[in-house]
């Protein structure tokens, strides 16, 4: 992360509309783990009738993927600290996320013979957006002071690629390449 601020009295003269600017930048990465189970196959047991006889036996559960890996993110934000007329306080941040490598649970063919699903490293994922912060101190007294704070956000959130799987469709929300994760439809 790199921070710059601006706020020596020979670029902000006292008594200016602009008293401080603080340009504010930074690169990330990140990494997600899969879960405890989801690298390795197990099974259930259970009771199985064999010869009109009730015989224990076991059921695949889990496939399992050996090959998992974590997911791998990396993000840019950019952003400012502005103070004005030492009144109000504006703060905004703009970030682009890039994942790649998402765990999908991906469809295995019945012929299998195990669960129906997967995890498997083949989606991407890109999130992009917007913070803003105003705050606005116009009282600041001895014994008295009032302030505002005004906040917003805005977030694009997008599925870049499912990895060949189709769509996971439910009966509320769905991920589709192109939507967000887990849209309403």
């Amino acid at each position: 992360a790199v921070s710059y601020v601006i706020s020596d009295e020979d670029f902000f003269p006292k008594g200016r509309f602009l008293n401080s600017l603080r340009l504010r930048s930074a690169l990330g990465a990140a990494g997600r783990q899969p879960g405890g189970n989801d690298a390795i196959a197990y099974f259930t047991p259970t009771t199985v009738s064999v010869d009109n006889a009730d015989t224990p036996g076991l059921i695949f559960s889990a496939l399992g993927n050996p090959n998992l890996k974590p997911e791998r993110s990396q993000e840019l934000e950019l952003g400012f600290d502005a103070n004005l007329l030492n009144v109000v306080n504006l703060e905004f941040t703009y970030y682009n996320k890039n994942s790649r490598d998402a765990l999908i649970s991906r469809v295995v063919a019945p012929s299998v013979g195990a669960a129906a699903t997967r995890f498997e490293n083949i989606g991407q994922v890109r999130n992009r957006g917007v913070e803003v912060a105003l705050n606005v101190n116009p009282v600041n007294g001895r014994s008295f002071g009032w302030d505002f704070t005004l906040s917003g956000s805005y977030n694009r959130n997008k599925i870049v690629d499912l990895g060949g799987t189709p769509p996971n469709v439910g009966t509320t929300t769905s991920d589709v390449e192109g939507y967000p994760i887990q849209g309403w439809w």
